[in-house]
């Protein structure tokens, strides 16, 4: 019976259909995982409709890849030949001589001459050494462009990512009484997901308090929450493979009328770009619907990132709600909407929410509520 990574698999192989090429060579993690449902996997793996599909891995990582691998791909372990008695524990049919390099020559070579690659996923001497040794062709947009569409399953696996970092983030607002550090609410956050089985966080989760809530990009740190202020927390669990992103802004405490209103028009913000979602929508649309309402208040110079993005195996991935974004959404899509204005040295609100593209509209897949105060 195909599993449902295997579907995943099978979508990268219409690829060697459509361009007429012998094999695909995977070098980008979340590209692997996304064939196979492999945590963390190494290094390469190569994919054909013309010869065994292959994972090539270290020596190092052999056995973890043994136990993880589909049944129905061949794993093979590079090495470089030592002294004698210094050969690895690994039956001779899955050892090739040689660095990794060597090993994709060696394995792709079997499959044909019409090579592709996932280039914007390679390292500098990969990337360099396929283009120029093997001079594959790049496949990169078209696999970014499969991956933009979910199955139906896919989109439970993302479902169920968002369930645990809800769950997770209501823990962590329950410690806000006890006058927590940033690295405390983070800390609490990341335990429950790995209570609930999580592979991990989708990215490093932003707590931010006071001023640090105007930094878009945040690294949580030990300031206290000892007094009535803003805080921000930007979240997501990897839940198997699958990942998900929110973000929640909040006035701890008494007072705060100027923030909560902020935070009134960024949830409408949010609310008239979601309203625009739809299929055949070009990604600047909803974008620009945020920043009318800001342009109305006059603050769409503190808005200084695009509205939103993709999310699947990868927190950030296509399409882009931006200006002057082409991306045209279809069906089967899931995007963020995340509006926030950030005024310097005092505060920043942001609210981000995740959509799915149906046939008709777009339905809300979050459910924590948007407004917490």
């Amino acid at each position: 019976m195909e599993s449902r990574w295997d579907k995943n698999r099978d979508k990268l192989k219409t690829l060697l259909e459509k361009n007429n090429l012998d094999a695909l060579i995977l070098t980008g993690k979340e590209n692997i995982t996304y064939a196979t449902g492999i945590r963390d996997p190494t290094e390469v793996l190569i994919l054909s409709n013309k010869c065994q599909d292959y994972l090539l891995t270290s020596t190092l990582d052999y056995f973890r890849m043994l136990n993880r691998a589909p049944k129905d791909i061949l794993l093979k372990a590079f090495y470089r030949p030592g002294e004698k008695g210094t050969e690895p524990p690994i039956s001779k049919s899955d050892l090739i001589e040689g660095g990794l390099l060597d090993a994709i020559k060696n394995i792709s070579s079997q499959c044909g001459n019409k090579i592709s690659a996932d280039l914007a996923w390679s390292n500098y001497a990969i990337g360099k050494y396929l283009s120029d040794e093997i001079k594959v062709q790049d496949v990169s947009n078209d696999i970014a462009k499969l991956r933009e569409i979910k199955d139906d399953w896919e989109v439970e696996s993302i479902i169920a990512s968002i369930d645990a970092s809800e769950k997770a983030l209501r823990q962590a607002l329950d410690i806000l009484d006890s006058n927590p550090t940033e690295n405390d609410v983070e800390g609490v956050f990341y335990s429950s997901l790995m209570s609930q089985g999580a592979w991990g966080e989708a990215f490093p989760t932003i707590v931010g308090f006071y001023e640090n809530t105007a930094l878009p990009h945040y690294n949580p740190g030990n300031i206290r929450l000892q007094k009535p202020g803003p805080v921000l927390i930007d979240f997501g669990a990897n839940m198997k493979g699958y990942l998900s992103d929110m973000t929640r802004s909040l006035w701890y405490g008494e007072g705060g009328k100027d923030y909560k209103k902020l935070i009134e028009i960024v949830a409408e913000a949010q609310s008239n770009a979601i309203d625009l979602i739809k299929p055949g929508v070009e990604a600047w649309e909803p974008d620009k619907a945020a920043r009318l309402v800001f342009d109305r208040e006059n603050i769409t110079r503190y808005f200084n990132h695009g509205l939103g993005h993709g999310v699947g195996v990868e927190i950030h991935e296509a399409p882009y709600l931006r200006p002057n974004s082409k991306d045209i959404l279809e069906p089967g899509m899931i995007v963020t909407v995340e509006p926030g204005i950030y005024y310097p040295g005092l505060y920043g609100v942001r609210i981000e929410d995740m959509v799915y593209v149906t046939k008709n509209k777009a339905r809300l897949i979050t459910k924590f509520s948007r407004i917490l105060f």
